[in-house]
């Protein structure tokens, strides 16, 4: 059994995942292949990757059902104008109806600061996302978004690794 922790709404966020970060096409097909066949029940993505549409038939040609696989990507700051346009391309390219966590993969300018986190409210409003949060943020930041709008991101996403742990 995966261990989780439940995020805000009810989602139950494995603590251990998969990154795709720098896994081509192929290579990022077969490895998420792999990660699901030993255990894994978390594959991280992003937009920047490219490597969304090969996550998700990885995903579906596992044979796990789509419910038990936690599904993160995330929206490049260059995006913000278009976050909608640009998580209705993610979920085509992982051929699934929803994200179970969506991020702002690092802060935008501050003209599009507030609007963006707005815009990933209104995705989960909308089903699109489960829930939704930010990646590499301050914790001035994130208080920021949270007094502008009512609502703390449910997760900041940050590097950590034994070799790299501010």
């Amino acid at each position: 059994m995966t261990q989780t922790v439940r995020l805000p709404g009810g989602a139950e966020l494995p603590l251990i995942g998969f990154g795709t970060w720098q896994l081509g096409s192929r290579t990022a097909y077969g490895s998420v292949r792999a990660a699901l066949e030993i255990g894994y029940r978390h594959i991280d993505t992003a937009t920047l990757y490219r490597n969304e549409s090969d996550v998700g038939r990885a995903v579906r040609d596992s044979g796990i059902d789509r419910e038990q696989v936690f599904i993160t990507t995330k929206l490049r700051p260059q995006d913000a104008r278009h976050a909608r346009r640009t998580l209705e391309s993610s979920l085509r390219m992982l051929g699934t109806g929803y994200v179970d966590l969506w991020l702002i993969h690092w802060p935008t300018g501050q003209n599009e600061f507030v609007s963006t986190w707005e815009e990933l409210l209104a995705a989960k409003d909308a089903g699109l996302a489960r829930t939704v949060g930010v990646s590499n943020y301050s914790p001035s930041q994130i208080d920021e978004l949270t007094k502008a709008t009512g609502q703390q991101p449910a997760v900041n996403q940050i590097p950590w690794s034994p070799a790299q742990h501010d």
